[in-house]
């Protein structure tokens, strides 16, 4: 029994590695071959064009997602294909954190499904391909859960030091982290069996490694006057509709949940004599702390959440729900009776390459249907626009293009990304926003503002920001084939040339 168990647990740790690459490389693929452009909001245009000013924080959000999309690109050429890339492996890290989580809680076949489970997961999968301030929470949050559990294990400083640094570094991607925070301490708080260990320095040490790597972050929001926080509580829409939307919330958590069960659901049998659900799994979680740790990480960051929405009157966004599946798949594997995950390894894993294939065989059309409805900037050709606007700046200046304003954002940021002079993106118009661009720096280097065609408000602006315009160049470029949407993608190109006074 003993070799069989060491077999089985083997099997799992070359199955489940592999099925995480796996699942970075299909939606890698499914996302280049699915889309257009990077995504539909412009999101990851604007995470590089913030990233490559390397500021300690930004106008919406905290830095530390824009900083991986400029690190990766230092790396990896400025392509699609990459970007896609770098989404995928951001959730093949969570998944293989909380794979490895998972190897306490579960047995070799159970282990190999839950990695099979999270394929079937929109939140890791259609929504998380959007690489953006929520999605880049995901690995920090399992790797928090990870090194959490390891310090009610093994008491060791170095996993303490790593739960409150990885614990930090998900506050530096979105403040949302938060309710990861309270969870946690709620946790070491109300179990007794966990409680003990404040009596330690480990807690204190774990504190002060969030606060060092938040430091720089915080000292940055005194000086700015908060402009993160502000922006926050700008969304907020009045407390009728905040509840509303928390109405919504779980239901809408449940429904993301429901691909997965149906493929949990082939592992069943009519009459197999088994309970529907293993609720027995999930309790068993109580008897240790590090269970209890699990219980709370899955429940109290969706409660808190909805709380602090309320108390904020935000509207809670469907989005949201992303980060709580960095521990969510282990309870959705936990529903299901250990005895129906004995065959994960053979039908689970054909199942997954069955998913794989027909995702795969869909992409084509999925990028057509997506070019039909033209949502946002989905059929937007923001590449071109940037290449041939570069282009007529070149051809009257003769100069690198090195900042671009104008609106709207994703045409403006797609800049940052696609022209080849990788040009500074001003932000909403403002240098407020875009303190990395100056006045002085528009007077020397010049600058490009791009507006849609004969529009007066936008025009005003560009010659506010600018300061002046010296010439104005119409820009038309054609509508990709079979894309809705306009036939045309006509602009005005504001030019203010450089090192004239």
């Amino acid at each position: 029994m003993r070799d069989a168990a060491k077999s089985g647990a083997g099997d799992a740790d070359r199955a489940a590695p592999a099925l995480i690459v796996a699942f970075v490389l299909l939606w890698t693929a499914y996302a280049t071959f699915g889309r257009y452009n990077l995504d539909i909001h412009g999101d990851m245009v604007e995470n590089y064009a913030w990233g490559i000013a390397w500021q300690l924080g930004y106008h919406k959000h905290p830095p530390l997602f824009s900083w991986v999309a400029a690190a990766w690109f230092e790396i990896f050429p400025r392509e699609r294909v990459f970007y896609h890339l770098l989404a995928s492996v951001n959730v093949g890290v969570a998944i293989h954190a909380l794979w490895r989580l998972s190897r306490r809680f579960l047995d070799a076949n159970q282990q190999v499904l839950l990695v099979s489970t999270t394929f079937f997961l929109p939140p890791l999968t259609f929504l998380a391909a959007n690489y953006n301030a929520t999605s880049a929470m995901l690995p920090f949050w399992a790797l928090t859960a990870l090194f959490y559990v390891r310090t009610l294990e093994r008491r060791r400083i170095v996993d303490a030091v790593l739960a409150g640094a990885f614990l930090g570094l998900a506050m530096l991607a979105k403040y949302h982290s938060l309710v990861l925070v309270l969870a946690l301490a709620a946790h070491l708080l109300l179990d007794r069996r966990a409680r003990p260990l404040l009596a330690t320095p480990l807690p204190w040490i774990a504190a002060c490694a969030g606060i060092v790597v938040l430091a720089p972050h915080l000292g940055w929001l005194v000086r700015e006057d908060f402009p993160t926080l502000r922006y926050a509580a700008d969304q907020g829409d009045g407390l009728g509709d905040a509840l509303l939307s928390a109405l919504r919330f779980i239901p809408v958590l449940v429904l993301y949940t429901l691909p997965a069960f149906i493929f949990l659901a082939s592992f069943r049998r009519f009459r197999d004599g088994l309970p529907l659900l293993a609720a027995g799994q999930l309790t068993a979680l109580r008897a240790t702390p590090e269970g209890t740790a699990m219980l709370a990480l899955m429940v109290l960051p969706v409660a808190f959440t909805i709380g602090l929405g309320i108390l904020t009157q935000a509207l809670l966004s469907s989005l949201w729900t992303i980060p709580f599946f960095a521990t969510l798949p282990l309870a959705i594997v936990l529903c299901l009776p250990k005895q129906a995950a004995r065959t994960a390894p053979t039908r689970g894993v054909a199942v997954v390459a069955a998913y794989c294939v027909v995702l795969l065989a869909v992409a084509p059309f999925a990028r057509q249907a997506t070019l039909d409805r033209a949502r946002g900037s989905a059929a937007t050709p923001l590449s071109i626009i940037a290449e041939q606007a570069q282009n007529v700046w070149r051809e009257r200046t003769g100069q690198r293009l090195s900042i671009v304003a104008g609106m709207p954002a994703p045409v403006v940021n797609a800049f940052a990304f696609y022209a080849s002079d990788r040009p500074y993106a001003v932000q909403a118009m403002s240098l407020q926003a875009t303190p990395w661009v100056t006045p002085a720096m528009i007077a020397e280097q010049g600058a490009l503002s791009i507006c849609a065609k004969d529009e007066a408000s936008c025009g005003a602006a560009a010659r506010l920001l600018l300061g002046r315009v010296d010439e104005t160049v119409s820009l038309s470029v054609p509508a990709v084939d079979g894309a809705g949407g306009p036939r045309s993608w006509d602009y005005d190109l504001h030019l203010r040339r450089p090192g004239q006074p």
